[in-house]
């Protein structure tokens, strides 16, 4: 690192502890922001960029100069190559339920009104509008999106704790409308494990039994976009059809007090 230039964007966030960002398959350009009087040609492995970066947005970390993680999103959300890359790196970087560091929506928002006629920030803004803090992974994120954006379901609740008649913790929905009962859960690589799929299809049957329509996502869903906003509409469709209810949001006391409860609540 030259005098004078601070390490951004996906760098930045994976540096400082979030491991949602790196580590994939391709290799990206770690950003790097270069002060006034700077020299630092593209590379492979660097891109460099002289977008106006504040003082309060620049943070040390093992004595490496980098932007604050609220700063490197807003990096991430302006150069992403398209609005929901953008709501993805967002999501990732403010997730609450994730055990990974993160920022708020309210840092990131901070850092976009200070800036002004920036390359890209008109999609961070856009991607503000649709972040949330209770995304629990990438690929959920995008099933979200598809729900919001194509499938039209703009009232969907994230990660929230459901409960049965008698208090009992029916499960966490990955997505959930409150309106109908109808739950979208998103199946990720680690759904794979047989632990894993076997409680998913307990949670699910939990569900079911207490009213609620459960559509799932997975991966190759995701490469059939229409398929997938067809069976959210459909299974939107049954829940409000559906006459049962045997389920609850309304969180009871001892959960409030369960620790393991506690990034859901």
């Amino acid at each position: 690192m030259s005098h004078g230039c601070v390490l951004g964007g996906w760098a930045s966030l994976r540096f400082q502890g979030n491991d949602a960002f790196g580590g994939g398959e391709e290799l990206r350009p770690a950003l790097v922001h270069c002060g006034a009087g700077t020299q630092m040609r593209r590379r492979t492995v660097v891109e460099p960029c002289r977008a106006t970066v504040w003082d309060h947005e620049v943070t040390s970390l093992e004595g490496v100069p980098v932007t604050t993680t609220a700063r490197a999103v807003y990096d991430e959300m302006r150069l992403a190559p398209s609005l929901r890359a953008a709501v993805v790196a967002l999501d990732s970087a403010v997730s609450g339920v994730r055990d990974t560091a993160h920022t708020s929506l309210r840092a990131v928002q901070q850092v976009v009104s200070s800036h002004r006629k920036t390359r890209g920030i008109v999609r961070a803004k856009r991607a503000l509008l649709l972040g949330s803090e209770r995304s629990a992974s990438p690929l959920e994120t995008r099933t979200r999106l598809v729900a919001q954006l194509d499938a039209g379901l703009d009232a969907l609740l994230v990660n929230p704790p459901v409960f049965g008649p008698s208090g009992a913790l029916l499960g966490v929905a990955d997505l959930l409308d409150e309106d109908t009962g109808l739950v979208i859960e998103t199946d990720g690589a680690h759904h794979r494990d047989a632990q894993n799929h076997s409680d998913d299809n307990v949670r699910e049957e939990r569900f079911e039994r207490a009213g609620l329509v459960v559509v799932r996502a997975t991966s190759l869903d995701h490469r059939d976009v229409q398929g997938l906003v067809s069976r959210i509409r459909l299974g939107h469709r049954d829940g409000r059809l559906s006459h049962r209810r045997d389920w609850t949001l309304e969180q009871p006391s001892w959960f409030r007090s369960w620790g393991p409860g506690q990034r859901w609540r």
